[in-house]
Formats: C-alpha cells, sequence, structure tokens
C-alpha cells in the first residue's frame, strides 16, 4: 500500500463546487456524487467493478444536481469520494460511516480501521465537503440533497420514480410535495412521499448539520436510477424537479418566514 503520509491535508479532489455566484435561494448538496477511491488506499482492495455500482455512489445524482444548478442559477456541492471510502451522510458511529461489507461481501480495506487511517480518511472527505457546504450555503433560505435509488430493494419493486423525502413537516416541504404531485403526471413519472423509503426512520447527517442546526428547510430529492439508463427518461425526471422547484419558488412567501 501507498504511504499516505502526504494525504492528511484536506483535499480539494474530495469535492467539486457548482455554480459558485448563483443566487437561487436553494443549497444543493450531492453528498454521494462520486465513486473515486483516493490513491494510498489501493481501492480498498475491491475489485474495481463495485465502484460502478450503488453501493459505490448514486448514479445519476451528479448529473441532476449539474442540471439543477445551471437551470436553477443555484450553488450546488459535489462529494467525489465514493461513500464505500467513508460516507459524509452518516453519523460518525454509524456501521456504514466506514462500511466492512457490500451485501455480504467483505471489503478488505475497511475491515480493521486504525484511529490514525479513520483520520486521514476524515482529513480528505470529511473536512473538505464540509468546509465547502457551509461556504456555498451562504444567504440560502433551504437545503436540498440530492440522491438516486435503486429500482428493486431486498426483492420488492419501488414502485417511484421521483421521491421527495422529508422528517419534518413544514410549509417548504408541503409546498414541495403539493407541486411534484401536481406534475408529475404532466411528465409520465411518478412520484413518491417519503418513498422509496421514510427519512424519518434513517439518520441524515448531513441534512442535519448543514440545515436543521441553521434553522433551514430541506428535504431529500430521490431518484430512480432506472431512469438513467435512457436519456429520455433521465432528461424528463429532472425537467419534473426543475419545474418542481420552479413552483417553489414562485410560492416563496408562503413557507421562507425569514
Amino acid at each position: 500500500m501507498a504511504d499516505r503520509s502526504s494525504l492528511t491535508a484536506p483535499s480539494s479532489g474530495a469535492v467539486e463546487l457548482l455554480t459558485p455566484e448563483g443566487t437561487s435561494p436553494f443549497l444543493l448538496v450531492c453528498e454521494h456524487a462520486g465513486a473515486e477511491i483516493p490513491p494510498g488506499w489501493d481501492g480498498l482492495g475491491l475489485d474495481p467493478a463495485f465502484l460502478s455500482t450503488h453501493y459505490a455512489y448514486d448514479p445519476g445524482a451528479a448529473l441532476v444536481t449539474r442540471r439543477l444548478a445551471q437551470s436553477q442559477n443555484a450553488r450546488g456541492v459535489l462529494a467525489r469520494y465514493s461513500r464505500i471510502f467513508l460516507d459524509y451522510n452518516r453519523f460518525a458511529d454509524d456501521w456504514d460511516y466506514i462500511r466492512p461489507d457490500l451485501g455480504g461481501i467483505p471489503v478488505p480495506g475497511n475491515l480493521s480501521i486504525e484511529a490514525e487511517d479513520r483520520e486521514r480518511r476524515e482529513a480528505l472527505a470529511v473536512l473538505p465537503v464540509r468546509a465547502a457546504i457551509e461556504t456555498a450555503r451562504g444567504n440560502a433560505r433551504a437545503v436540498i440533497s440530492v440522491h438516486s435509488f435503486t429500482p428493486v430493494m431486498a426483492g420488492e419493486l419501488r414502485t417511484v420514480d421521483v421521491g421527495l423525502l422529508w422528517d419534518e413537516d413544514n410549509a417548504f416541504v408541503r409546498i414541495a410535495l403539493e407541486e411534484l404531485m401536481r406534475l408529475a403526471p404532466l411528465f409520465d413519472l411518478r412520484p413518491g412521499d417519503n418513498a422509496p423509503y421514510d427519512l424519518r426512520k434513517v439518520g441524515a447527517r448531513s441534512l442535519k448539520t448543514h440545515a436543521a442546526d441553521h434553522g433551514l428547510p430541506y428535504f431529500y430529492v430521490e431518484v430512480n436510477n432506472g431512469l438513467f439508463s435512457n436519456p429520455e427518461t433521465s432528461d424528463r425526471a429532472i425537467a419534473l424537479l426543475d419545474e418542481t422547484l420552479n413552483a417553489v419558488l414562485r410560492r416563496q412567501s408562503e413557507w421562507d418566514f425569514a
């Protein structure tokens, strides 16, 4: 394994900023945008094929975030390192913060993590992302976290194309859901309200840290990653989200009480 002594400083390779001068009240965050393992960890001992799967990142989520950042003139932050290396959206004591297996398949480089290794991973994959989000948040009035999900989970077909996930009932969430439900049929897409899973039943470190702890409203966007196999369906999903955010923005006086 390569020498990691030079890898302790925060790395700009961990993060990408979108539309840094954006004026939208929305801040877009994509915690699982990339599948890269930093040099010095030998790919964690995994077959590289695993890095093209949903285990490693959220396929299509970076594309959605880029397109929305452009169309909304919104600031965005993409985390580029794989969640197998370290999952920015998990709490430090969660089992999958540095996960030891992929559905029962061991991750050799994650099976025995020494304190020094953990600290270096956090210096590379946490500190730069945290700093970028804090800087990009600026005067944002709401935070939107962008993800994708697998069409099938535990043998069950998920009958959702685009979902909004929330754990706090507020005007921002209600208005966004109302607009998504109204618009989705026009794009021939199936909307989800806390689906394909209920955010109230899972922990979301990123939104707690960068939105809830600052009194900002927020929600998750989840897009069925099966839509990204076809440019036509992925374009429709992104257009639906764009129109939903446009509608939410037109109603800003109903949810932004600052």
